[in-house]
Formats: structure tokens, C-alpha cells, sequence
């Protein structure tokens, strides 16, 4: 199987400004209040955007919570997130709701995937998949679906975004011990999304915590060594400038990385700017390619996922 090289998921990374400008064009249905998107890995982080862009209008699931307890469904449109429509917790899952859900749907790169084919509707996300890539134009397509399907967030114009990104970037640090991801609200699934690519392009160690809760509990094992950094896009209250201030007090590592324009420029602006923080931090390390494909631990994700 072919291997993505690092200046390949570079090069996709910089092709998404306009695809997904085009895709903003087409027609997307908005789903029902009460609907439920589903996914796992980069796709539970589209689901849980969604859950805060819709203001709760909508709920976001991970696949395997949802096949344990399928009565969740009931009634309601179930929409599965899966650029490779492959995952085969997803697939189990939209099976055993099928009867059950209002409607499901496969939001999907593969229109002719299992799991295409084991719901009702299919959104195609207008790219090829490639298995084994690190998933940046596939995440920001399917975040910009949900975002459509679930919200009236508002239009993004992308180019913007992505000119942000490229001047911000260097404030996002992974550092040498963990590296937290923090935000409020929809950046809370922008820090799942920054976390994922931690793990898989540099094989870091990283994790990802709502705002709030990160001065409840990780705070107090903070070492000098580790690296904070807060999505400031959605943070009416100011919290995350005051946390950085705190830490930064006290010798530890903060960043605060706040956005620019609309709503949804900020959002996109910030998913943006964690890709091209990874990328420069892959090269900086010397990496040819994302690191998760030379990890002992692939055979283990590929028998657990698929």
C-alpha cells in the first residue's frame, strides 16, 4: 500500500481553501433537530462540533456507544461521519439502528463503501480517499457537512482563514513532554482534532480537554516540560487569556490562539492553524512521513478499526 509522504499531506493541506469553498456551493439538507452525528478518531471531532455549532440542537456519538445502546436512535436522523466509510464500528452500528433511526445517513468519501450501503442517504464529501493519510482535507470537508447539516453558523470564507492560519501557526507549541489542546464549545473539537494530529504526524504525546475542566484536573499535573495551548475562538468569557496569563506566571509553557472574523473563519482558521503547526513541527523533526505509519501500534488500530 502506498505511503503518504510528508510533503503529500502538505500539498492536500494547501488545496483546501478551494475545495472547500466549492463544496460550501452545493445543496446540503439540514437534518432535524434531534439528529445525532456519529464517528470515530477525526470524524467524533466533526460529530462534536456539531453538537456545539447546532447549540444542542443536535448530538454527537461515537460509534461503539452508540451500538451499545441502540435505542438512542430512536426516532431520530442518525448521521455516520466516515471519510473512508470503513470504520466497522459504524457500519455495525448503522445496521443495528437500521428500524429503529428516523433516517441514517453516510457522510462519506466512498459512496460505494459498507457503510454507503447499509444506510439510507449518502452525502459524498468531494474527494478520493486514500487509506493510511493523515486526515486533513477529509476532516475540514466533513466538519464543513456538519457544520451545513446541523447550523446556520454562517458562511467562511476560506482564503481568509487559511492566511490566518499561515501567520498563526507558530503560536501553537508541541511540547517535550504532553502537549494540552483547550477550548470552549465547538474548540473543544477543534483540541480533539489538534490532539489527533499530535499522535499520528509526530507520534507526540498529547491530549485534548475542554476549558473549563482543564483548572479541575490536568492543571495540578502540569510539569515545566509539557506545552498548553487554548483555542480562543469561542471563549465569550475570556477564560483561556487568563489561564495562559496564570500559567505563564508560574514558568510553564501557554499559548493562546484566538481566531479572526466570523464564527466560522475562526473555527476554520483554527483547525488551519493546528495542521500547519504539525506539518512544521514533522519537518522540524525530520519526519518524511506522519509517524503513526512506522508505529508498532498500526497493526493493533488497523485490526481494532476495520
Amino acid at each position: 500500500m502506498p505511503r503518504a509522504k510528508l510533503k503529500e499531506v502538505a500539498d492536500e493541506a494547501k488545496a483546501q481553501p478551494g475545495v472547500l469553498a466549492d463544496f460550501a456551493k452545493s445543496k446540503l439538507e439540514r437534518v432535524p433537530a434531534g439528529s445525532i452525528f456519529v464517528g470515530a478518531g477525526d470524524s467524533y471531532a466533526a460529530a462534536v462540533a456539531g453538537f456545539y455549532v447546532s447549540n444542542g440542537r443536535c448530538l454527537a456519538l461515537d460509534p461503539y456507544s452508540l451500538l451499545a445502546s441502540p435505542e438512542m436512535a430512536s426516532g431520530r436522523d442518525v448521521v455516520f461521519v466516515s471519510a473512508s466509510g470503513r470504520t466497522s464500528s459504524n457500519v455495525a452500528a448503522a445496521r443495528r439502528v437500521m428500524g429503529l433511526a428516523h433516517r441514517t445517513w453516510a457522510l462519506t468519501a466512498d459512496d460505494k463503501s459498507k457503510l454507503a450501503r447499509a444506510t439510507d442517504e449518502t452525502v459524498k464529501i468531494p474527494m478520493d480517499y486514500v487509506p493510511r493519510t493523515t486526515g486533513m482535507l477529509s476532516f475540514s470537508l466533513s466538519l464543513l457537512a456538519v457544520v451545513r447539516m446541523s447550523s446556520s453558523l454562517g458562511s467562511c470564507d476560506f482564503g481568509r482563514a487559511w492566511r490566518w492560519a499561515g501567520r498563526h501557526s507558530a503560536n501553537v507549541r508541541f511540547g517535550g513532554g504532553t502537549t494540552y489542546f483547550l477550548g470552549n464549545s465547538a474548540a473543544f473539537a477543534l483540541s480533539l482534532y489538534a490532539a489527533a494530529k499530535g499522535y499520528e504526524l509526530l507520534g507526540a504525546k498529547c491530549h485534548a480537554e475542554l476549558l473549563e475542566e482543564f483548572s479541575h484536573m490536568e492543571v495540578f499535573s502540569l510539569r515545566k516540560q509539557d506545552s498548553v495551548n487554548v483555542f480562543g475562538c469561542f471563549d465569550p468569557a475570556g477564560m483561556g487569556e487568563k489561564l495562559c496569563r496564570l500559567i505563564r506566571t508560574r514558568g510553564f509553557d501557554a499559548r493562546h490562539i484566538a481566531g479572526d472574523g466570523s464564527a466560522t473563519e475562526r473555527l476554520f482558521g483554527s483547525v488551519f492553524a493546528a495542521q500547519l503547526a504539525a506539518l512544521k513541527e514533522a519537518s522540524a523533526r525530520g519526519l518524511s512521513e506522519p509517524k503513526f505509519l512506522s508505529s508498532g501500534s498500526l497493526a493493533v488500530s488497523d485490526r481494532m478499526i476495520y
